[in-house]
């Protein structure tokens, strides 16, 4: 594959993903609205060490298998830079940093690990049930209702990070 096929490739599913999750936004994601979804202050995770060495917890989310983190920039706390994910069931979970950083993509974070792709969706007006999404390789994927997101009051209303 050359790399304008690549950065075509790239180019293309991000707009592809980007209007999935703005028809999910206006749908509702079709998903029952029995479990509310709870949102609160990263200051309840006083004792989370999962960002130590970074510039701390920016999000934190939920879902069923998961609990999600992005963390900020030690040289910019206002700017996410790191993703973890702690599996819930104990086996290990992924670290991911950013490359760059695009705040006018959406509501959304976005990270790149090889072809895999991890978004997490943002509480919203919009969205009012966030999900996380991943997309394999091969185009299949799966995604999971977010039950609780805290956010650090850092954090800008429309925010999105990039790993190329």
């Amino acid at each position: 594959m050359t790399l304008n096929n690549l950065i075509f490739r790239k180019s293309f599913h991000s707009k592809l993903l980007g209007s999935f999750l703005a028809f999910c936004a206006v749908m509702g994601q079709g998903l029952p609205a029995s479990a509310e979804l709870i949102l609160g202050s990263t200051s309840e995770l006083v004792n989370d060490k999962t960002c130590e060495g970074t510039g701390g917890i920016l999000a934190y989310a939920e879902t069923k298998d998961y609990s999600l983190y992005v963390c900020s920039d030690i040289k910019d706390i206002s700017q996410p830079r790191y993703y973890r994910s702690v599996n819930k069931n104990g086996t290990p979970g992924v670290k991911l940093t950013a490359k760059t950083y695009n705040p006018s993509q959406g509501t959304y974070f976005e990270f790149y690990n090889g072809d895999y792709v991890y978004m997490l969706q943002l509480p919203s007006g919009k969205i009012k049930n966030p999900v996380l999404i991943v997309e394999f390789p091969d185009g299949s994927g799966y995604e999971q209702k977010i039950t609780r997101f805290l956010k650090n009051n850092g954090l800008r209303s429309t925010i999105s990070t990039n790993e190329e």
